[in-house]
């Protein structure tokens, strides 16, 4: 059983170094516009889809991070490129008005969809920790702050607790329903957890490990089902259960294309 485990480590490692880094890293920058290009077709051949996402763009600043903090970034081309693409965003996707990150661009990177969402600004946090972690460079951690701070003062429900969902531009709660602006989900505070966790080793700020401390005890105490421990997907301002909707922007709608469902903005 050693020896299995053994050639599936090395299966994997080999995949990872060889195969799956070197795609992205041949393939991630956008040599026209700039930012990150990461929709390919099964052959490896570029899309053509003309959108960029802050979520996919931050996810991929996490992954070469996240390699490289893990000893994979063997020619240095890992933070070559997680730095490009934090200067890149740090320049054309944060609001200099409102601040935070807006959402989806065009190819050309115009802005398409100026609201600021949390569960994006979740990846935001976690990803410019990780960067910092890995790389030492300061910038990262200064933004992950920075987006940290944000949230505390227009996301927090200072009533009862938690962090709204979808919000505008300015930093305004969205519309009810659809428009996610009264709701409080599971999948938010989950990923809030993981950035607050990284935001915490990389500054090891008591600010950051007292909101993290507080973000696990809410999803023990408001969000896992009392006797089954499952999580429960959406709630109202008072952390009583709401119904389960699709909102109008989601993350990976268009996956279930032809089986009943429409492509909405990524």
């Amino acid at each position: 059983m050693k020896k299995k485990f053994t050639a599936w480590k090395d299966e994997l490692q080999h995949h990872l170094d060889k195969e799956l880094l070197p795609f992205w890293l041949d393939r991630l920058w956008d040599e026209e516009h700039g930012g990150f290009l990461t929709q390919w077709d099964k052959d490896g051949k570029d899309s053509g889809v003309d959108e960029k996402s802050m979520l996919a763009h931050f996810r991929s600043i996490y992954s070469l991070s996240l390699a490289a903090l893990h000893g994979h970034d063997h020619d240095g081309r890992c933070q070559s490129l997680a730095t490009k693409g934090v200067h890149f965003a740090i320049e054309h996707y944060w609001d200099e008005k409102y601040g935070g990150f807006y959402w989806l661009f065009d190819r050309k990177n115009n802005v398409l969809i100026d609201q600021k969402i949390t569960y994006g600004h979740s990846f935001v946090i976690y990803a410019l920790s990780t960067y910092t972690l890995a790389f030492g460079d300061p910038i990262g951690l200064e933004y992950a702050e920075r987006v940290f701070d944000l949230l505390q003062v227009y996301v927090v429900d200072t009533n009862y607790g938690g962090y709204w969902t979808m919000l505008n531009r300015n930093w305004s709660l969205c519309g009810p329903g659809s428009a996610g602006g009264d709701r409080k989900t599971l999948d938010i505070h989950m990923h809030l957890m993981e950035a607050f966790t990284a935001l915490y080793q990389a500054s090891g700020k008591e600010i950051h490990r007292r909101k993290l401390l507080e973000i696990i005890t809410q999803i023990d105490e408001k969000i896992l089902h009392p006797e089954f421990k499952t999580g429960i997907p959406m709630f109202w301002e008072d952390w009583t259960i709401a119904p389960h909707i699709k909102f109008d922007i989601i993350w990976g709608w268009d996956r279930f294309e032809g089986e009943g469902g429409e492509k909405e903005h990524a």
